[in-house]
């Protein structure tokens, strides 16, 4: 379990506000506009950026007093990951492995566990540089898991993977979510409804919405309005239904 409690991180003109969260094992989908924070969010969890206020508890441990600890049982793919180019797969595999402080033959062994889930056995000693960006996607995604870690976090991590891939790795990650939190931030959510079990919604560095996945679309704050209108009216339609929401609400649809 992840616990946030008085969060507060700032940088030139947007911060990131969080009282108090809670991440329980299974998968929670991030959800939210672009700049509604969710990689910073991630970025945070994954001790990649520190706070100015506030606490994440990792279980029982904090970055305060255990920080290699907590970094130990952490898998992270952000956006726009950059791989060592030179490197082939295995070989980057066993350097992630000896920064999480990983015996050799535990590195091999899971280095090729990992590498033929991902299906890149085949280009295992292959340099990086010469693999497609949907094959350095399954690489990015395979070093995550190294160590087998507790606390998952990926950001759009179905980009770049073709349909198959993508059921690969949703299959995956349930096989996970029995005893990992693991936290997605997506914008597609259909191909995610089925898998997760909560959803966090963020709306300009606050949390909309955090709850089962369930209830989310019972709390959204409007209906569906069907007819017809003219284009010269839509403006003032459009007004209309915004001044009818929530303020909160209100500013995630502008």
């Amino acid at each position: 379990m992840i616990t946030i409690k008085d969060l507060n991180w700032s940088y030139k003109k947007f911060s990131l506000s969080i009282d108090e969260l809670t991440f329980e094992k299974g998968i929670t989908i991030l959800v939210g506009n672009n700049g509604s924070g969710k990689s910073t969010l991630l970025h945070l969890l994954a001790t990649a950026i520190s706070a100015s206020i506030g606490s994440i508890h990792y279980d029982e441990d904090t970055m305060d007093n255990n920080l290699a600890h907590v970094r130990s049982k952490i898998g992270f793919v952000p956006t726009g990951i950059e791989l060592y180019q030179d490197y082939t797969p295995f070989k980057l595999m066993l350097y992630m492995s000896q920064l999480k402080g990983i015996g050799k033959d535990f590195a091999i062994q899971q280095t090729k566990t990992l590498l033929g889930i991902f299906h890149l056995e085949d280009v295992a000693q292959k340099k990086i540089k010469r693999l497609s960006q949907g094959m350095q996607q399954r690489l990015a995604l395979a070093q995550a898991f190294i160590g087998r870690p507790r606390y998952i976090f990926l950001d759009e991590p179905l980009n770049f993977l073709d349909i198959h891939e993508r059921k690969c790795l949703l299959n995956y990650l349930t096989t996970l979510s029995s005893h990992c939190v693991i936290v997605v931030a997506t914008h597609e959510l259909n191909e995610w409804e089925d898998i997760c079990h909560s959803v966090l919604w963020m709306n300009r560095g606050e949390v909309l919405y955090s709850g089962q996945k369930s209830m989310w679309k019972e709390n959204l704050p409007a209906n569906v309005w069907k007819g017809e209108l003219r284009d010269e009216d839509y403006d003032d339609f459009s007004k209309s239904i915004l001044s009818c929401m929530p303020a909160a609400f209100r500013n995630a649809c502008l």
